[in-house]
């Protein structure tokens, strides 16, 4: 892994039991049956790991989840889906591009998304000041 977290938060037992090495004092674990009650005790982590959380929750509380980790608890976050699970919460690609999330790998019936906050939006040249202030027009032109 190229990036090395200072702390750590693995959820769900793909997650728990794929990231052994990395159980420490940084690290929490979250167990399933997930719930928004589990997160109001953790502090800002670099990096979440979750796995499980599309197979058993329902997809309002998996997507309420999802947000509130993102915003409010992990810079990071990796979210592990397991296809051979059967499941009847139908999670599109569209669900997890609605979190700001990229697809990074599929293998076996395991499919990998990704949520960085410095990836989420990239920053656009139109963007800026030169485009959006023009101070020689001010008092020139009434909209």
């Amino acid at each position: 892994m190229q990036y090395q977290p200072r702390s750590l938060l693995l959820a769900g037992d793909i997650a728990i039991n794929s990231c052994e090495e990395w159980h420490g004092r940084q690290s929490h674990l979250l167990n399933v049956p997930f719930s928004i009650q589990q997160l109001t005790d953790l502090p800002t982590l670099d990096l979440a790991i979750v796995s499980n959380i599309t197979e058993t929750l329902p997809k309002v509380h998996a997507i309420e989840w999802l947000g509130m980790m993102r915003n409010a608890y992990a810079q990071r976050m990796i979210v592990i889906t397991d296809l051979s699970q059967p499941s009847e919460h139908c999670w599109q690609i569209a669900d997890y591009l609605g979190l700001g999330m990229k697809r990074l790998a599929t293998f076996d019936h395991f499919q990998l998304y990704s949520y960085a906050i410095e990836n989420y939006q990239l920053k656009r040249d139109w963007l800026n000041n030169r485009f959006w202030a023009n101070p020689e027009n001010f008092d020139k032109y009434r909209w």
